[in-house]
């Protein structure tokens, strides 16, 4: 847990330096200018909540790609869970945890100025990770699955870098049986805010 939360908050750091020069100049950024001469690279994290089991779980992600323009982007990502939860259909304690990796793609329906809509799907597999309590070895991969989401954001251009996003949709599992656990206690509705760093 502690490393989980040490790595989210030093990624954070990375981003909030890396961008600082481009903050700088954020005024002379004018959002109603679109350049559509090229693509460019894209790097997202975001963080927001889900369900697991019936219970609220923190989970981050973080993305990489490209912006082929301002209506498309597409790329890569991983995404895992940050608060250990607990498997209620086992009469021992055991937590759960999962990480998942895949592709996205996100395309871009509406755009005012620095205002846009975007409806984001990302495919994907991963593994479901228990361990039971006093267990010293820690997180044990015991099943594999298929993921998919799809979400709706609505995105708030904030420097020519910076796009901030909030929304949310709908994270579909199949493949999940182990330890009396089914799909249906992955499959949940979820919030995000998300960070992307793009230029386009």
């Amino acid at each position: 847990m502690k490393t989980k939360l040490l790595t989210s908050l030093l990624m954070a750091l990375a981003l909030a330096v890396s961008s600082h020069a481009e903050l700088q100049g954020s005024q002379d950024y004018e959002p109603g200018k679109l350049d559509t001469s090229g693509w460019s690279a894209l790097l997202g994290v975001s963080g927001g909540n889900s369900l697991i089991a019936r219970d609220g779980t923190i989970f981050m992600t973080l993305r990489i790609g490209l912006v082929l323009n301002p209506y498309i982007s597409l790329g890569a990502y991983s995404s895992s869970i940050l608060s250990d939860v607990q498997n209620p259909k086992v009469h021992h304690s055991q937590m759960i945890d999962y990480h998942a990796f895949g592709a996205f793609v996100e395309p871009v329906v509406f755009r005012d100025g620095f205002f846009s809509i975007s409806l984001p799907m990302s495919i994907g597999g991963g593994e479901v990770d228990f361990m039971d309590k006093g267990d010293e070895d820690g997180f044990k991969a015991e099943d594999a699955f298929f993921v998919a989401d799809f979400a709706a954001q609505f995105n708030f251009r904030v420097t020519k870098l910076l796009e901030v996003s909030v929304g949310g949709g709908y994270r579909l599992f199949a493949g999940i049986e182990a330890n009396n656990l089914q799909n249906k206690d992955f499959r949940t509705p979820f919030g995000e805010l998300r960070f992307t760093f793009k230029e386009f």
